[in-house]
């Protein structure tokens, strides 16, 4: 058999096994993951009602990618990260990031939103292309985070069993998101 049919053949294979663990998340009427299909519209939803969504794409600076990585305890790769903020009667509502990430061979996709304060508003699961492991889209899994700020301790949120691997890379990911809001836009480090 050629390589990529090989290739073809195990791709619909984790495709229909992901199909079946969206029928059976869904079935079981608690999990948390949004429906929508881009980031724009998990934005608009995450500030529903506001007057008008600003994205603001920022070039991470030698010095931010350095904080940022000390108060997320983690190597800061990233060279740019956008944020969106939801406007109101002209008060900004809060700031939203639409991360996606690779865990092991599949992706998942989330958005992180915060408080003007610094502190995370709500975390939801937008995608997970895994065929296992779908505790990380719960209500409950996820309001953990809920209140967190960069500095708060993340070792505190609680593990879920056979999803090792994602609930490490989400918890990441928030605090790595918290620490930048801190950075740009609390203590505005150039």
């Amino acid at each position: 058999m050629k390589t990529e049919t090989i290739k073809q053949t195990v791709r619909y294979f984790w495709k229909g096994l992901w199909v079946a663990a969206l029928v059976l998340g869904l079935m079981s009427g608690n999990a948390s993951a949004l429906d929508v299909s881009s980031k724009e519209e998990a934005v608009k939803m995450a500030f529903s009602g506001a007057d008008k969504i600003v994205k603001k794409r920022i070039r991470l600076t030698t010095p931010q990618r350095a904080a940022i990585g000390k108060l997320s305890t983690q190597v800061v790769r990233d060279k740019t990260m956008s944020f969106y903020s939801g406007i109101k009667g002209g008060q900004n509502m809060g700031y939203a990031v639409v991360e996606r990430v690779t865990n092991r061979s599949w992706s998942i996709s989330y958005m992180v939103v915060m408080n003007a304060d610094g502190t995370v508003k709500d975390v939801e699961v937008l995608n997970y292309e895994g065929a296992r492991n779908w505790g990380v889209q719960y209500e409950s899994w996820l309001k953990q985070f809920f209140g967190m700020k960069a500095d708060s301790d993340y070792r505190s949120i609680s593990g879920i069993t056979g999803a090792t691997i994602s609930v490490r890379t989400i918890t990441a990911g928030v605090q790595k998101i918290a620490a930048a809001y801190q950075v740009i836009f609390l203590d505005k480090v150039e």
